[in-house]
């Protein structure tokens, strides 16, 4: 199989070069994460006169055909219960929070014996699509590749499929790239079984998932009407991609799952349809009857921007954070991040989580002793993984009033760390004996360590 995937993708990548260019190549490599992880906002300028709506890949493979995709399936399967997720991208390549959390449901299902059948659109553009007979899907079991077919196909496929091994639960962890009447065609073949609807991110509420108003700033996600959504690039389509939504869940009995309280509020708040059943289950929490309280033993202050270097992290915060005091002698200043930015006002430390180094990022940060994480996301965060590593590690909290479930935590434990109103107050707090006073003051009886704790299902 490996074999198979290096031959598809060669065969792509000089398909690439031959048509659009060794630099087209180069960009595609460079843009092969999650594109609701890793989307970078940084030319605000540029994007704030057009939507980010689409990505064109070309495939460059075999495509299964019903009897072909039935036997590679029935090969793997067993013939307990089976549980069908669907997510925006391939997460057995693709690096990301909602990766971790796919990883970490198909881990749970098969421990149980059962199967966890995954499905994600190819190529798939950043919006909802309408599926036709170029669509291209792709099909994972149980944590390994199976191919790729159309979506017709896999629904003619369904029904033997479950035969064998009846589903028991659907799992909707992103529709990005998805038709949402392909999903919902799933759904009624497989005899309306229980449906969950994950709340990732807000992309049920805006193609802007952000919620950035011009890709720029929060936008507290106004009614569809409102002026304020009218001056967004994302307006217009927003008007279609509620439709579409609202449609969807008035015709199917589904669950709602957010990862957090403030997650769903703002959620609930925003979409139209009301009353719909929903429940709160963490992706993970600090077990605190563990932990230990260890002595700093830093000269300097040491700050940690934790997480992907992009705007809506807050990237552009620190780089003018970092350029006003990467020379104060009083602090130190490091990106714990798998992608490095060049600087010389900040070290590179580089981390990587996968479901084999769940613990790495918050192993790294004790490690390097870092006594804050600066976590200013400029979105709202539906949980925040960067979070829970940073508190694991003992570290004091740095955020603002936008980042959502990271400002949520921080207000309900206060010593966590501070939401600060804005970059001026957080300038402030830097120039002055504010940082200092602050982490002498959190870590008088020293730094508490907590295991981090994984949770693998929402009953």
């Amino acid at each position: 199989m490996r074999l198979e995937q290096f031959l598809v993708k060669s065969q792509k990548a000089l398909r690439i070069v031959k048509e659009q260019g060794l630099s087209a190549l180069l960009d595609r490599m460079k843009s092969n994460v999650d594109p609701a992880r890793d989307f970078d906002f940084t030319q605000r300028s540029a994007l704030s006169t057009s939507p980010k709506t689409e990505r064109k890949a070309i495939f460059v493979g075999r495509i299964l055909n019903k009897n072909q995709l039935v036997s590679k399936i029935q090969l793997d399967l067993s013939d307990k219960n089976t549980r069908i997720s669907f997510s925006h991208d391939d997460y057995l390549s693709s690096v990301g929070g909602l990766q971790i959390s796919v990883t970490d449901e198909q881990e749970q299902v098969n421990a149980a014996g059962n199967n966890y059948l995954h499905i994600f659109p190819y190529g798939a553009s950043l919006t909802l699509t309408k599926f036709d007979l170029n669509s291209i899907i792709g099909i994972n079991l149980n944590g390994k590749r199976i191919g790729y077919t159309n979506p017709d196909t896999f629904l003619e496929s369904l029904q033997v499929i479950i035969e064998s091994a009846p589903l028991e639960q659907i799992s909707i962890h992103h529709t990005m790239g998805f038709d949402l009447a392909f999903i919902e065609k799933a759904i009624m073949i497989a005899g309306e079984p229980k449906v969950r609807f994950w709340l990732h991110d807000f992309f049920s509420v805006c193609p802007g998932y952000l919620l950035l108003r011009n890709n720029i700033e929060f936008c507290g996600a106004p009614d569809v009407s409102s002026n304020a959504c009218g001056l967004c690039v994302y307006g217009t389509d927003r008007q279609e991609h509620l439709v579409e939504f609202e449609r969807f869940f008035s015709q199917n009995e589904i669950e709602v799952i957010s990862p957090s309280e403030f997650a769903l509020d703002l959620w609930n708040r925003s979409f139209p349809i009301k009353g719909i059943a929903a429940s709160v289950c963490p992706h993970a929490y600090l077990e605190y009857k563990q932990s230990a309280v260890i002595t700093p033993q830093n000269s300097t202050i040491r700050i940690a921007f934790v997480g992907f270097p992009v705007h809506h992290k807050g990237w552009s915060t620190w780089q003018r954070l970092t350029e006003r005091f990467g020379s104060d002698s009083r602090y130190e200043f490091l990106l714990f991040s798998e992608t490095r930015r060049r600087s010389q006002n900040f070290k590179h430390i580089p981390v990587s989580v996968t479901k084999d180094t769940r613990n790495q990022m918050s192993d790294m940060l004790q490690g390097q002793g870092i006594d804050v994480a600066f976590l200013w996301s400029i979105c709202p965060e539906t949980f925040s993984y960067t979070l829970y590593e940073s508190l694991a590690a003992g570290c004091v909290v740095l955020t603002n009033p936008d980042s959502g479930n990271i400002q949520s935590y921080v207000r309900d434990h206060p010593e966590a760390g501070m939401v600060l109103d804005d970059e001026n107050t957080l300038m402030e707090l830097f120039d002055g004996k504010g940082i200092v006073d602050l982490v002498a003051e959190r870590q008088t009886a020293g730094k508490k360590i907590t295991k981090l704790v994984i949770t693998h299902d929402c009953k």
